[in-house]
Protein backbone atom coordinates (compact mmCIF):
# COMPACT_ATOMS: atom_id res chain seq x y z
CA UNK A 1 0.00 0.00 0.00
CA UNK A 2 3.11 2.29 0.13
CA UNK A 3 2.40 4.85 -2.45
CA UNK A 4 4.69 8.53 -2.98
CA UNK A 5 0.37 10.14 -2.61
CA UNK A 6 0.00 8.32 0.58
CA UNK A 7 3.65 9.17 1.91
CA UNK A 8 3.01 13.18 1.08
CA UNK A 9 -0.28 13.05 2.56
CA UNK A 10 1.24 11.51 6.20
CA UNK A 11 4.49 14.48 5.87
CA UNK A 12 1.99 17.46 4.30
CA UNK A 13 -0.33 17.42 7.63
CA UNK A 14 2.29 16.30 9.75
CA UNK A 15 4.35 19.37 8.99
CA UNK A 16 1.30 21.99 8.43
CA UNK A 17 0.07 20.85 11.81
CA UNK A 18 3.39 21.72 13.39
CA UNK A 19 4.49 24.48 11.64
CA UNK A 20 0.59 25.82 12.62
CA UNK A 21 1.86 25.44 16.04
CA UNK A 22 -1.00 22.78 16.71
CA UNK A 23 0.31 20.55 19.83
CA UNK A 24 2.60 17.54 19.15
CA UNK A 25 -0.33 14.88 19.90
CA UNK A 26 -2.76 16.31 17.72
CA UNK A 27 -0.19 16.74 14.85
CA UNK A 28 0.59 12.86 15.08
CA UNK A 29 -3.10 12.12 15.53
CA UNK A 30 -4.21 13.95 12.70
CA UNK A 31 -1.30 12.77 10.92
CA UNK A 32 -2.00 9.21 11.17
CA UNK A 33 -5.95 9.57 10.76
CA UNK A 34 -5.49 10.90 7.61
CA UNK A 35 -3.53 8.50 6.03
CA UNK A 36 -5.29 5.88 7.19
CA UNK A 37 -8.63 7.69 5.33
CA UNK A 38 -6.46 7.97 2.10
CA UNK A 39 -4.83 4.59 2.59
CA UNK A 40 -8.17 2.76 3.77
CA UNK A 41 -11.43 4.85 3.72
CA UNK A 42 -13.33 6.42 6.26
CA UNK A 43 -15.00 3.54 7.78
CA UNK A 44 -11.75 2.10 9.02
CA UNK A 45 -11.17 5.13 11.23
CA UNK A 46 -13.35 2.97 13.61
CA UNK A 47 -10.88 1.12 14.39
CA UNK A 48 -8.60 3.86 16.01
CA UNK A 49 -10.40 3.95 19.30
CA UNK A 50 -9.83 0.28 19.60
CA UNK A 51 -6.35 0.43 19.12
CA UNK A 52 -5.71 2.92 21.59
CA UNK A 53 -7.84 1.30 24.37
CA UNK A 54 -5.78 -1.66 24.08
CA UNK A 55 -2.53 0.20 23.79
CA UNK A 56 -3.23 2.26 26.82
CA UNK A 57 -4.23 -0.81 29.05
CA UNK A 58 -0.99 -2.12 28.18
CA UNK A 59 0.59 -2.69 32.06
CA UNK A 60 4.22 -1.40 31.35
CA UNK A 61 2.13 1.92 29.94
CA UNK A 62 0.28 2.10 32.90
CA UNK A 63 3.36 2.32 34.83
CA UNK A 64 4.22 5.96 33.52
CA UNK A 65 1.65 8.00 35.24
CA UNK A 66 2.96 5.90 38.53
CA UNK A 67 6.62 6.45 37.77
CA UNK A 68 5.20 10.64 37.33
CA UNK A 69 3.24 10.42 40.43
CA UNK A 70 6.41 9.33 42.44
CA UNK A 71 9.19 11.78 41.19
CA UNK A 72 6.29 14.68 41.82
CA UNK A 73 5.83 13.38 45.39
CA UNK A 74 9.44 13.31 46.13
CA UNK A 75 10.20 16.61 44.45
CA UNK A 76 7.77 18.56 46.49
CA UNK A 77 9.19 16.47 49.41
CA UNK A 78 12.85 17.96 49.01
CA UNK A 79 14.10 14.28 48.86
CA UNK A 80 17.12 15.52 46.99
CA UNK A 81 18.81 17.39 49.99
CA UNK A 82 19.33 14.34 51.59
CA UNK A 83 21.08 12.97 48.81
CA UNK A 84 23.35 15.37 47.92
CA UNK A 85 23.91 15.64 51.87
CA UNK A 86 25.12 12.33 52.12
CA UNK A 87 27.75 12.80 49.37
CA UNK A 88 29.00 15.99 50.50
CA UNK A 89 29.81 14.59 54.15
CA UNK A 90 32.21 11.53 52.30
CA UNK A 91 33.65 13.78 49.24
CA UNK A 92 33.19 17.14 50.00
CA UNK A 93 36.40 18.14 51.25
CA UNK A 94 38.07 16.74 48.18
CA UNK A 95 39.05 18.45 45.35
CA UNK A 96 36.32 18.44 42.92
CA UNK A 97 34.01 17.07 45.80
CA UNK A 98 30.82 19.47 45.43
CA UNK A 99 30.31 18.02 41.95
CA UNK A 100 30.89 14.24 42.46
CA UNK A 101 28.44 15.17 45.53
CA UNK A 102 25.96 16.79 42.70
CA UNK A 103 26.42 13.93 40.29
CA UNK A 104 26.12 11.34 43.06
CA UNK A 105 22.70 12.96 44.20
CA UNK A 106 22.04 13.36 40.26
CA UNK A 107 22.69 9.58 40.28
CA UNK A 108 20.67 8.65 42.93
CA UNK A 109 17.48 10.76 41.97
CA UNK A 110 17.41 9.21 38.67
CA UNK A 111 17.36 5.97 40.04
CA UNK A 112 13.85 7.18 41.99
CA UNK A 113 12.35 9.46 40.13
CA UNK A 114 13.02 8.72 36.28
CA UNK A 115 12.77 12.07 34.79
CA UNK A 116 15.53 14.24 33.14
CA UNK A 117 13.78 17.71 34.15
CA UNK A 118 12.62 16.44 37.50
CA UNK A 119 16.01 16.12 38.40
CA UNK A 120 17.79 19.20 37.49
CA UNK A 121 14.83 21.26 38.84
CA UNK A 122 15.09 18.77 42.68
CA UNK A 123 19.11 18.55 42.56
CA UNK A 124 20.53 21.40 40.62
CA UNK A 125 18.87 23.71 43.19
CA UNK A 126 20.89 22.24 45.38
CA UNK A 127 24.35 21.60 44.06
CA UNK A 128 24.67 25.06 41.72
CA UNK A 129 24.89 27.27 44.53
CA UNK A 130 27.11 24.99 46.60
CA UNK A 131 29.06 24.80 43.22
CA UNK A 132 29.65 28.67 42.92
CA UNK A 133 29.93 28.90 46.83
CA UNK A 134 33.48 26.69 45.98
CA UNK A 135 34.07 28.75 43.03
CA UNK A 136 33.43 26.28 40.26
CA UNK A 137 33.44 27.99 36.43
CA UNK A 138 29.88 28.22 35.38
CA UNK A 139 31.07 25.37 32.15
CA UNK A 140 31.61 23.33 35.04
CA UNK A 141 28.53 23.71 36.92
CA UNK A 142 25.72 24.27 34.78
CA UNK A 143 27.32 20.82 32.45
CA UNK A 144 27.55 18.70 35.43
CA UNK A 145 23.78 19.61 36.17
CA UNK A 146 22.11 19.39 33.11
CA UNK A 147 24.10 15.86 32.03
CA UNK A 148 23.84 15.10 35.60
CA UNK A 149 19.95 15.61 35.35
CA UNK A 150 19.58 13.53 32.12
CA UNK A 151 20.95 10.15 34.11
CA UNK A 152 16.87 10.21 34.48
CA UNK A 153 16.61 9.16 31.09
CA UNK A 154 19.22 6.37 31.06
CA UNK A 155 19.19 4.87 34.46
CA UNK A 156 15.81 3.00 35.29
CA UNK A 157 13.13 3.68 36.25
CA UNK A 158 13.22 5.66 33.24
CA UNK A 159 10.06 6.65 31.36
CA UNK A 160 11.20 6.78 28.09
CA UNK A 161 12.70 2.95 28.35
CA UNK A 162 8.90 2.21 29.59
CA UNK A 163 8.26 3.44 26.60
CA UNK A 164 10.47 1.94 24.12
CA UNK A 165 9.86 -1.63 26.21
CA UNK A 166 6.47 -1.06 25.28
CA UNK A 167 6.74 -0.38 21.66
CA UNK A 168 9.93 -2.34 21.08
CA UNK A 169 8.18 -5.66 22.61
CA UNK A 170 10.98 -6.23 25.34
CA UNK A 171 11.49 -6.98 29.01
CA UNK A 172 11.27 -3.77 30.73
CA UNK A 173 12.88 -4.92 33.62
CA UNK A 174 16.13 -6.59 31.04
CA UNK A 175 16.05 -3.10 29.17
CA UNK A 176 16.33 -1.51 33.07
CA UNK A 177 19.75 -4.01 33.12
CA UNK A 178 20.92 -2.52 29.94
CA UNK A 179 20.57 0.72 30.61
CA UNK A 180 22.40 0.43 34.64
CA UNK A 181 25.48 0.43 33.44
CA UNK A 182 25.89 2.87 30.52
CA UNK A 183 24.26 5.27 33.36
CA UNK A 184 27.12 4.63 35.56
CA UNK A 185 29.32 5.25 33.13
CA UNK A 186 28.29 8.78 32.62
CA UNK A 187 28.19 9.01 36.11
CA UNK A 188 32.04 7.92 36.42
CA UNK A 189 33.42 10.58 33.61
CA UNK A 190 31.21 13.32 35.23
CA UNK A 191 32.74 13.04 38.63
CA UNK A 192 36.28 12.20 36.60
CA UNK A 193 35.83 15.65 34.48
CA UNK A 194 34.68 17.59 38.18
CA UNK A 195 37.64 16.36 39.39
CA UNK A 196 39.87 17.37 36.86
CA UNK A 197 38.43 20.52 36.37
CA UNK A 198 37.08 22.02 39.64
CA UNK A 199 39.07 24.33 40.89
CA UNK A 200 41.14 23.38 44.71
CA UNK A 201 39.43 23.72 47.80
CA UNK A 202 39.44 26.84 49.99
CA UNK A 203 39.24 27.51 53.00
CA UNK A 204 38.60 23.67 53.90
CA UNK A 205 40.07 22.10 57.10
CA UNK A 206 41.18 18.71 56.07
CA UNK A 207 41.06 17.33 59.69
CA UNK A 208 37.52 19.12 60.48
CA UNK A 209 36.39 16.03 58.49
CA UNK A 210 34.47 13.65 61.27
CA UNK A 211 33.88 9.84 60.04
CA UNK A 212 31.24 10.15 62.96
CA UNK A 213 29.43 12.62 61.16
CA UNK A 214 29.41 11.40 57.98
CA UNK A 215 28.21 7.64 59.23
CA UNK A 216 25.50 9.93 61.25
CA UNK A 217 24.20 12.14 57.64
CA UNK A 218 24.11 8.76 56.23
CA UNK A 219 21.87 6.87 58.91
CA UNK A 220 19.72 9.95 58.72
CA UNK A 221 19.30 9.26 54.77
CA UNK A 222 18.98 5.74 54.95
CA UNK A 223 15.17 5.77 53.71
CA UNK A 224 16.05 7.97 51.01
CA UNK A 225 19.26 6.08 49.78
CA UNK A 226 16.81 2.55 50.42
CA UNK A 227 14.13 3.61 47.91
CA UNK A 228 15.45 3.12 44.68
CA UNK A 229 16.78 -0.44 45.63
CA UNK A 230 13.58 -1.80 47.04
CA UNK A 231 11.90 -0.26 43.75
CA UNK A 232 15.01 -1.61 41.40
CA UNK A 233 15.94 -4.68 43.51
CA UNK A 234 12.32 -5.86 43.60
CA UNK A 235 12.42 -6.00 39.76
CA UNK A 236 15.66 -7.30 39.06
CA UNK A 237 14.81 -10.10 41.67
CA UNK A 238 11.16 -11.15 40.04
CA UNK A 239 9.12 -9.82 42.94
CA UNK A 240 6.92 -7.39 41.23
CA UNK A 241 6.96 -6.26 37.79
CA UNK A 242 8.38 -2.33 36.88
CA UNK A 243 4.32 -1.13 37.19
CA UNK A 244 3.77 -2.69 39.98
CA UNK A 245 7.32 -1.48 41.43
CA UNK A 246 5.66 1.84 40.62
CA UNK A 247 2.52 1.24 42.52
CA UNK A 248 5.06 0.47 45.73
CA UNK A 249 7.26 3.26 45.07
CA UNK A 250 4.57 5.60 45.15
CA UNK A 251 3.54 4.31 48.66
CA UNK A 252 6.87 4.17 49.84
CA UNK A 253 7.71 8.21 48.91
CA UNK A 254 4.67 8.99 50.38
CA UNK A 255 5.49 7.36 54.05
CA UNK A 256 9.06 8.62 53.50
CA UNK A 257 7.55 12.52 52.73
CA UNK A 258 4.48 12.64 55.25
CA UNK A 259 4.98 10.28 57.68
CA UNK A 260 8.71 9.96 58.32
CA UNK A 261 10.55 13.32 56.83
CA UNK A 262 6.97 15.88 57.45
CA UNK A 263 8.19 17.62 54.17
CA UNK A 264 5.12 17.09 52.70
CA UNK A 265 1.73 18.24 54.42
CA UNK A 266 -1.55 15.95 53.42
CA UNK A 267 -2.80 20.18 52.25
CA UNK A 268 0.04 19.32 49.79
CA UNK A 269 -1.06 16.04 48.53
CA UNK A 270 -3.75 18.03 46.36
CA UNK A 271 -1.73 20.22 44.56
CA UNK A 272 0.55 17.00 44.13
CA UNK A 273 -2.22 15.14 42.27
CA UNK A 274 -3.20 17.98 40.13
CA UNK A 275 0.32 18.52 38.84
CA UNK A 276 1.07 14.60 38.03
CA UNK A 277 -2.32 14.31 36.59
CA UNK A 278 -1.52 17.12 34.06
CA UNK A 279 1.58 15.98 33.33
CA UNK A 280 0.47 12.33 32.94
CA UNK A 281 -2.22 13.61 30.48
CA UNK A 282 0.30 15.99 28.25
CA UNK A 283 2.59 12.69 28.01
CA UNK A 284 -0.15 10.10 27.49
CA UNK A 285 -1.87 12.39 24.78
CA UNK A 286 1.40 12.66 22.90
CA UNK A 287 1.43 8.20 23.15
CA UNK A 288 -2.17 8.17 22.05
CA UNK A 289 -1.47 10.84 18.71
CA UNK A 290 2.09 8.47 17.93
CA UNK A 291 -0.14 5.41 18.29
CA UNK A 292 -2.30 6.33 15.60
CA UNK A 293 0.13 7.62 13.49
CA UNK A 294 2.20 3.91 14.35
CA UNK A 295 -1.14 2.29 13.01
CA UNK A 296 -1.02 3.96 9.73
CA UNK A 297 2.80 3.38 9.29
CA UNK A 298 1.53 -0.10 9.68
CA UNK A 299 -1.15 -0.13 7.66
CA UNK A 300 0.87 1.19 4.68
CA UNK A 301 3.50 -1.34 5.34
CA UNK A 302 6.21 1.91 5.85
CA UNK A 303 8.65 -0.17 8.01
CA UNK A 304 8.60 -3.41 6.10
CA UNK A 305 9.10 -1.22 3.14
CA UNK A 306 12.50 0.32 4.69
CA UNK A 307 13.65 -2.76 6.21
CA UNK A 308 13.27 -4.50 2.96
CA UNK A 309 14.57 -1.58 0.42
CA UNK A 310 17.77 -2.22 3.54
CA UNK A 311 18.61 -5.49 3.16
CA UNK A 312 18.05 -5.32 -1.13
CA UNK A 313 20.59 -1.88 -0.75
CA UNK A 314 23.34 -4.16 0.87
CA UNK A 315 24.33 -0.98 2.47
CA UNK A 316 26.48 -1.53 5.87
CA UNK A 317 24.68 -2.30 8.83
CA UNK A 318 26.65 1.19 10.76
CA UNK A 319 25.99 3.13 7.95
CA UNK A 320 22.14 2.28 8.71
CA UNK A 321 22.82 2.69 11.85
CA UNK A 322 25.35 6.46 11.96
CA UNK A 323 22.14 7.76 9.66
CA UNK A 324 19.63 6.88 12.30
CA UNK A 325 22.01 8.54 14.92
CA UNK A 326 21.79 11.34 12.98
CA UNK A 327 18.05 11.47 12.66
CA UNK A 328 18.03 11.45 16.29
CA UNK A 329 20.26 13.95 17.05
CA UNK A 330 18.65 16.21 14.37
CA UNK A 331 15.39 15.73 16.03
CA UNK A 332 16.53 15.72 19.09
CA UNK A 333 16.69 20.13 18.48
CA UNK A 334 13.05 20.44 17.66
CA UNK A 335 11.08 17.64 19.13
CA UNK A 336 11.29 16.60 22.90
CA UNK A 337 12.03 12.79 24.15
CA UNK A 338 8.93 10.76 24.12
CA UNK A 339 7.83 12.33 20.73
CA UNK A 340 11.20 11.42 18.72
CA UNK A 341 10.59 8.30 20.32
CA UNK A 342 6.76 7.30 19.55
CA UNK A 343 7.54 8.65 15.84
CA UNK A 344 10.73 6.89 15.10
CA UNK A 345 10.47 3.40 17.05
CA UNK A 346 8.13 1.91 14.95
CA UNK A 347 10.25 2.71 11.86
CA UNK A 348 13.27 2.33 13.17
CA UNK A 349 13.21 -0.77 14.94
CA UNK A 350 11.96 -3.18 12.39
CA UNK A 351 14.93 -1.99 10.43
CA UNK A 352 17.40 -2.73 13.23
CA UNK A 353 15.90 -6.13 13.43
CA UNK A 354 16.22 -6.97 9.73
CA UNK A 355 20.44 -6.07 10.16
CA UNK A 356 20.48 -7.82 13.17
CA UNK A 357 21.56 -5.30 15.64
CA UNK A 358 20.08 -6.53 19.32
CA UNK A 359 17.03 -4.49 20.76
CA UNK A 360 18.29 -3.93 23.87
CA UNK A 361 21.36 -2.67 22.66
CA UNK A 362 19.63 -0.66 20.10
CA UNK A 363 17.34 0.75 22.83
CA UNK A 364 20.37 1.78 25.08
CA UNK A 365 21.91 3.53 22.03
CA UNK A 366 18.44 5.69 21.40
CA UNK A 367 18.14 6.54 24.85
CA UNK A 368 21.77 8.04 24.92
CA UNK A 369 20.98 9.87 22.10
CA UNK A 370 17.89 11.21 23.74
CA UNK A 371 20.28 12.12 26.51
CA UNK A 372 21.79 14.59 23.66
CA UNK A 373 17.86 15.88 22.56
CA UNK A 374 17.07 16.88 26.17
CA UNK A 375 20.76 19.14 26.47
CA UNK A 376 20.80 20.38 22.98
CA UNK A 377 19.29 23.86 21.68
CA UNK A 378 16.78 25.24 20.89
CA UNK A 379 14.76 22.76 22.54
CA UNK A 380 16.94 21.09 25.01
CA UNK A 381 14.70 20.75 27.90
CA UNK A 382 17.06 20.41 31.02
CA UNK A 383 18.61 23.93 29.18
CA UNK A 384 15.25 25.26 30.31
CA UNK A 385 14.54 23.88 33.34
CA UNK A 386 18.40 25.46 34.25
CA UNK A 387 16.83 28.62 33.32
CA UNK A 388 14.28 27.57 35.99
CA UNK A 389 16.34 27.64 38.51
CA UNK A 390 18.49 30.49 36.94
CA UNK A 391 15.86 32.94 36.58
CA UNK A 392 18.85 36.14 36.35
CA UNK A 393 20.97 34.05 33.88
CA UNK A 394 20.23 34.22 30.09
CA UNK A 395 19.39 31.21 28.30
CA UNK A 396 22.14 32.01 25.46
CA UNK A 397 24.80 32.29 28.63
CA UNK A 398 23.56 29.06 29.80
CA UNK A 399 23.78 27.02 26.36
CA UNK A 400 27.27 28.31 25.84
CA UNK A 401 28.79 27.14 29.30
CA UNK A 402 26.27 23.71 28.63
CA UNK A 403 28.05 22.78 25.43
CA UNK A 404 30.78 21.50 26.52
CA UNK A 405 29.62 19.08 28.72
CA UNK A 406 28.07 17.23 25.20
CA UNK A 407 31.59 15.59 25.15
CA UNK A 408 30.44 12.99 27.89
CA UNK A 409 27.57 11.97 26.64
CA UNK A 410 29.08 11.60 23.10
CA UNK A 411 31.91 9.48 24.60
CA UNK A 412 29.50 7.05 26.07
CA UNK A 413 27.68 6.96 22.86
CA UNK A 414 30.79 5.84 20.89
CA UNK A 415 31.36 3.16 23.78
CA UNK A 416 28.22 1.53 24.09
CA UNK A 417 28.31 1.34 19.95
CA UNK A 418 31.92 -0.14 19.87
CA UNK A 419 31.61 -2.47 22.74
CA UNK A 420 27.86 -3.44 22.93
CA UNK A 421 28.80 -5.88 26.13
CA UNK A 422 28.83 -2.43 28.29
CA UNK A 423 24.95 -2.46 27.75
CA UNK A 424 24.40 -6.29 27.80
CA UNK A 425 26.08 -8.21 29.91
CA UNK A 426 23.90 -7.53 33.22
CA UNK A 427 21.36 -8.78 30.76
CA UNK A 428 23.10 -11.90 30.28
CA UNK A 429 23.57 -12.87 34.06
Amino acid sequence: MISSTIILILLGVLLVCLLAGVPIAFSLGLAGAATIAAASGLPFLVQIPLTLQRALADPVILAVPMYILMGEILYRGKVGQQLFDVANAWVGRFRGGTGVSAVTAFTFFAAIVGSSMASVLTIGRIAIPEMEKAGYPKRLSYGLSVVGGSLGILIPPSIPLIIYASLASVSPAQLFLAGLLPGLLVAALLSIWAMLAAPRPRDVDATAWSGRHALRVTLRALPDLALPVVVLGGIYLGIYTPTEAAGIGVVLALLLTVVLRRSLSLGDLPEVMISATRHSASLLAIVVGALVLGSALTLIGLPQFLAKQVMEAGVAPWVVLLIMNLVWVILGCFLEVISIILITVPVFVPVAAALGFDPLWFGILMVINMELAVITPPLGMNLFALKAILPEERIETIIRAALPSLAIVLTVLALVWLFPDIALVLTRL
